[in-house]
């Protein structure tokens, strides 16, 4: 809901203020003349004290003048009520009475901002004591003024003057304990009282057993002792009230059972009737006083000691927080630092792995390059020395063997070197041209009887992979089988099955095979298993590290003279859905 910004502006005005402090400080005013005994002068409380003193610690200290009004208007009227004729001697007396309370609370109200400054008297236990003891200096100094000035105008008499004292002293302390009280926390005070069914059931139970109580001791059929004991029959509900409740529920609950006892007293029951009136006072004064003070410092205890509970909840909890972060950190870094040496490790495998290469190759390729240039040259000697045709001819054979050998090394090197270097072509891949191709290819470049390829096909996806690697290792495997393929009946057998994602491929001769002893070792650099129809010893390392580019997998099978089979899983590197009609079987 907006507020009218003029009437906002209205309540905000200090006059207003004033007036307002004014009107409630004669209201209260006459709810402690109807809280007094008939045959005596003294109040038992009075509110206006509380009242005028919360006010000013929330208004401020410009609302003294609405505190001087309500005075002048609430102590004549005290005034007329008991009787005492209005004449100079008398509107001397309420001004200096009126101006001793104006006094009395701004005094209040500079010793509470020196004292407790922010927070409230609840916050901490310390400011409690603080609290009570500006209200006790708080009570000493009206009635100094209250007692003087009744005394300077000839009201009261010498004897009067003690016990007019203690009357009014106490008198404004229960005013402040109760009502500066009761507003300041209904207004500032913080509660740990949570809204909850278990808390309303017990609210309503305590409710219940003080009204029964107070039923009982306001009723005629029991007996003095019992009626006597009221004072102390509340202090397990004032426990209850300060241990299990906020500081409002406390201080609303001392209001009540302070203005139930003044109430029945007046009415002449309860436990705090004497013979004289003023004994009466006093006794109920004291009672109301000690049960405002022992609530007030139990209350904030029970909160102090409740935040601090919720501190160290908090810090424990934000603690536990760090601690789950900092381990779950400390986690993330170790398993980055267990990468990191997994790396490291396969890292200096692959180092190890390459030097070893290296020093291999360097010297391999060394002595087969310089091999077959060695024996052309020889051979050219040779052919120059002898002028017979025939040897002539033969020389330059042996002299073309060794460049084709020669020239077959130096594919293998740039194909091994194209394979490191680049990365896979993601290419449509027709297998059916590739292995046609690379068969027609190797009947001109390797010598070997004849034979009869079979070719099988099953695709029903589109495969993509990178052509030249396929073709790599299709030319190695295949001049492979037939380099050491069965001398007279050779078989050579390439089957693919293209399915979910993969290629498997096999190729299959029934030649004179591999020793199970050289089975780990063919995949290796410069490795030949034979020397017969030896080549540069790269064919399947070349394979192998082709396979290992497309991400796939290679492994062999051979038995010594029944063949050898070599099967390849490689991924499609492309995921597609799309069909192709490519069910073929070649021969």
């Amino acid at each position: 809901m907006k507020i009218n910004p003029k009437l906002a502006g209205f309540v905000e005005h200090t006059d207003v203020k004033i007036i307002a402090v004014a009107v409630l400080y004669v209201l209260t005013a006459y709810l402690g003349f109807f809280l007094t005994f008939d045959n005596s002068q003294a109040l038992v409380i009075w509110p206006p004290n509380g009242v005028a003193f919360a006010l000013m610690l929330l208004l401020g200290y410009r609302i003294w003048p609405g505190i001087l009004i309500g005075s002048l208007i609430a102590y004549s009227i005290s005034f007329v009520r008991l009787g005492i004729v209005m004449n100079v001697g008398s509107i001397a007396a309420i001004t200096a009475i009126s101006v001793g309370n104006v006094v009395e609370i701004l005094v209040g109200f500079m010793i509470y901002n020196y004292m407790i400054k922010e927070g409230t008297p609840y916050d901490k236990t310390a400011n409690t004591f603080k609290f009570l003891f500006i209200s006790l200096a708080m009570g000493l100094i009206g009635a100094i003024f209250h007692t003087s000035a009744l005394y300077f105008t000839n009201i009261i008499g010498e004897s009067a003057i003690k016990i007019n004292m203690i009357a009014v002293y106490l008198a404004d302390i229960t005013g402040i304990l109760l009502f500066t009280n009761l507003i300041l926390s209904l207004v500032k005070g913080k509660t740990h009282w949570e809204f909850t069914f278990r808390n309303v059931l017990e609210g309503i139970l305590f409710t219940g057993t003080v009204i029964t109580l107070l039923y009982f001791i306001n009723s005629d059929s029991l007996t003095v002792a019992v009626e006597r004991a009221f004072p102390f029959l509340i202090i397990p509900f004032l426990l209850w009230v300060a241990f299990r409740s906020s500081i409002q529920i406390a201080t609303t609950f001392v209001l009540a059972i302070s203005l139930f006892s003044v109430f029945i007293s007046v009415n002449g029951s309860g436990p705090f009737v004497l013979e004289q009136p003023q004994n009466s006072i006093w006794l109920l004064q004291i009672f109301i006083s000690v049960i405002a003070m022992t609530t007030l410092i139990l209350s904030s205890s029970v909160f102090e000691r409740t935040e601090a509970k919720k501190k160290i909840e908090h810090f424990n909890e934000t603690l536990e927080r760090a601690v789950v972060s900092r381990t779950k950190a400390l986690g993330n870094e170790i398993k980055s630092r267990k990468r990191t040496e997994n790396k490291i490790r396969v890292s200096n495998k692959e180092l190890r792995k390459i030097n070893g290469e290296l020093d291999s190759f360097v010297y391999k390729v060394s002595h087969d390059l310089r091999a077959p240039i060695s024996s052309i040259l020889g051979l050219v000697n040779i052919a120059k020395m002898d002028n017979n045709l025939g040897n002539m001819l033969e020389c330059i054979g042996q002299i073309e063997r060794s460049a084709k050998t020669q020239d077959e090394f130096i594919k293998d090197i740039i194909d091994l070197t194209k394979n490191s270097r680049l990365e896979p072509c993601k290419e449509k891949i027709d297998f059916k041209k590739l292995i046609n191709e690379t068969f027609d290819n190797l009947k001109y470049s390797v010598k070997a009887p004849e034979y009869q390829p079979e070719i099988e096909i099953k695709q029903k996806k589109i495969f993509y992979s990178d052509n030249n690697r396929l073709k790599v290792i299709f030319n190695n495997l295949l001049s492979n089988s037939i380099k050491y393929g069965h001398p007279t009946e050779a078989k050579i057998g390439v089957k693919v099955d293209v399915y979910n994602g993969h290629a498997n491929i096999t190729v299959e001769d029934n030649g004179r095979g591999i020793d199970k002893k050289y089975k780990n070792d063919v995949f290796k650099m410069f490795y030949r298993a034979t020397d017969q129809n030896a080549g540069s010893g790269l064919g399947l390392y070349i394979v192998k590290e082709t396979v290992d580019k497309l991400k796939g997998d290679v492994k062999i099978e051979s038995e010594v003279n029944k063949g050898t089979t070599v099967s390849l899983k490689i991924p499609n590197l492309i995921t597609t859905s799309a069909p192709v009609n490519n069910n073929r079987r070649a021969s």
